[in-house]
């Protein structure tokens, strides 16, 4: 049987908000303590809740250097000095999130090394956010989880953003070439990009819920054979056996 899933990063294998704070952190840096750093964080949240938004509408890959200058440009409209080189702060988030201290999410690797031994072909399909995908690489080498997958697919690698179809497609074609797998999943915590994104590009769609916002039961079922709820990552072997066994039966 040909076995291929693939998992979103950040809030899926890696905690978001440490990610979030280390960008704030380089900002309010460079701004020399101009502006207070709860001003900072509430301005990066609001680009990032509007790209995330822009993604979901438009399906358009947005720059982080062009989410730096959007900031740059509502702490003018507040009339705060605030100019800082977008490049050179660019880097310097880059840098900092490449090397943060943050441990995966406890289920994280358990969850991929369970599918490898299973017999999956593993890859990573995320979108870009305040820091590019060279960061995220680099931090994935850190912690141990790039040996562990064959593939990592980016945003700013292929000009396609999750939930669009394209970037779903480009996947599986890196990892599994001409064969058609018996079993394709997509792995992830964003509703709209990473489980209607995999549901829209006919692939499997395991949806990561770990607040419950969902559902209150560990593991859902919301299209047979093909779509489900998951609190944690520790009920992956459940959904794998069963979509196995679906692929079987087909």
């Amino acid at each position: 049987m040909n076995k291929m899933i693939t998992f979103d990063v950040w809030g899926t294998l890696i905690p978001i908000d440490t990610a979030i704070k280390t960008v704030v952190d380089v900002l309010h840096k460079s701004l020399a303590g101009r502006v207070p750093f709860q001003t900072l964080h509430a301005l990066v949240s609001e680009e990032r809740r509007k790209m995330k938004l822009a993604r979901r509408e438009k399906h358009e890959v947005i720059p982080p250097v062009y989410v730096l200058l959007n900031i740059q440009k509502q702490l003018r409209n507040k009339g705060i000095n605030a100019y800082f080189n977008v490049y050179q702060v660019q880097d310097a988030i880059d840098d900092a999130v490449a090397h943060m201290e943050v441990s995966p999410h406890e289920d994280a690797v358990d969850a991929i090394k369970l599918a490898k031994g299973e017999g999956y072909r593993v890859g990573i399909i995320s979108n870009v956010l305040l820091w590019r995908s060279k960061a995220t690489r680099k931090l994935l080498e850190n912690l141990g989880i790039a040996s562990l997958v064959d593939l990592q697919l980016y945003a700013d690698d292929i000009g396609y953003v999750k939930p669009s179809v394209q970037i779903f497609e480009a996947a599986k074609t890196m990892l599994m070439g001409d064969v058609v797998p018996d079993v394709y999943l997509h792995v992830g915590d964003d509703f709209f990009e990473d489980f209607l994104g995999a549901l829209m590009a006919s692939y499997g769609a395991v949806l990561v819920d770990r607040e419950g916002k969902y559902g209150k039961r560990e593991v859902t079922e919301s299209v047979p054979c093909r779509a489900y709820i998951i609190r944690s990552l520790k009920a992956l072997s459940l959904i794998l056996h069963e979509v196995e066994t679906c692929a079987t039966q087909a």
